[in-house]
């Protein structure tokens, strides 16, 4: 139950964010609902804080402590040397926008990475795993998972850099364009790199830290209820987790609230992701062709995770019955 008050701030940020950035714009012109002060800055505070949040209820919070470190770190030299070099994402220099820096980088930048980096990581582990943390025993599995999480993150780049690098907010801007809204494709390749290097390193050191090194043990199942739960179950029909106990659990809905993970729970980062994409196409400043691209590139993930958890979903009940 320590954790308990953990969730009920991710929840509470995801609703801050969810009121300011989608209700509040969907509502403008019928009811004058209060701001949220600070703008994009304070919005990518909160957004930031609920993946902090919910990342300390699911997996802990050295885990969460590690996964941020690494990717603030790793993301901000990478930054760094992209725009010094124009190597990584091509020419580009940030304006004074997001506010104070770190050499060439504002510090919001590293923030705003990890804002995005944990719902991609819960979404990539949902779609071909069938559960929303932990990473296979293995390196197939360990490069895989960190390259369809960087597929994930970067669909998201999709939409916003056409956004804040426009013309209308120019928080970075684009020395030589090209030719996506004025961006060079040179630039999603540097996403995929960062993104990978990321998760790739975070994801070797949750592969060591699981339990004896193993997928099986103590990872998480889904089982009765929705509930995913850290067990020594196997795999069964449709990809679905089940059998077993672990850490004073079991993986038939009876897991303690240490050791489980309800569905509703596991949905809130996927929600995060799907308001994100919601909140660019309410900003006001999106290039009118991110409203066909980006419900296509975002969505893709979304679709993936519902119908990923549709079907297991329908294995479990085969298992029951």
């Amino acid at each position: 139950m320590r954790r308990r008050p953990v969730l009920w701030a991710a929840i509470i940020l995801l609703g801050l964010f969810a009121y300011d950035a989608v209700l509040r714009s969907l509502l403008i012109g019928l009811v004058a609902l209060p701001l949220i002060p600070g703008g994009l800055k304070v919005l990518t505070a909160v957004l930031a804080l609920f993946s902090l949040a919910h990342s300390w209820y699911s997996i802990g919070g050295r885990l969460t402590a590690t996964f941020f470190v690494l990717s603030a770190a790793i993301s901000w030299a990478y930054e760094e040397v992209g725009v010094v070099t124009g190597l990584v994402f091509g020419a580009y220099h940030y304006t004074d926008y997001l506010g104070a820096r770190l050499g060439e980088v504002q510090l919001l930048i590293p923030l705003a990475w990890f804002m995005m980096i944990y719902p991609s990581y819960v979404i990539a582990n949902l779609v071909p795993e069938g559960r929303p943390i932990g990473t296979p025993n293995g390196i197939p599995g360990l490069v895989r998972l960190a390259a369809v999480s960087a597929l994930v993150m970067t669909a998201w780049d999709l939409v916003i850099d056409p956004i804040l690098s426009g013309p209308s907010v120019r928080a970075w801007i684009w020395d030589t364009g090209g030719p996506y809204f004025g961006i060079p494709i040179h630039n999603y390749l540097g996403w995929l790199l960062t993104t990978f290097t990321v998760y790739l390193a975070y994801r070797a050191v949750e592969q060591r830290r699981a339990a004896g090194g193993a997928w099986a043990r103590g990872a998480w199942a889904r089982g009765a209820g929705g509930a995913w739960a850290r067990g020594t179950g196997t795999r069964g029909a449709g990809g679905a987790w089940a059998g077993g106990t672990g850490g004073g659990g079991t993986s038939t809905g009876g897991s303690s609230h240490e050791d489980s993970l309800g569905a509703a729970t596991a949905a809130l980062p996927v929600a995060a992701y799907g308001l994100m994409l919601v909140a660019d196409l309410l900003s006001g400043v999106a290039p009118a062709g991110l409203a066909v691209i980006g419900p296509v590139v975002m969505g893709l993930p979304l679709a993936a995770v519902a119908w990923r958890t549709r079907r297991s979903r329908m294995a479990v009940d085969r298992l029951r019955e």
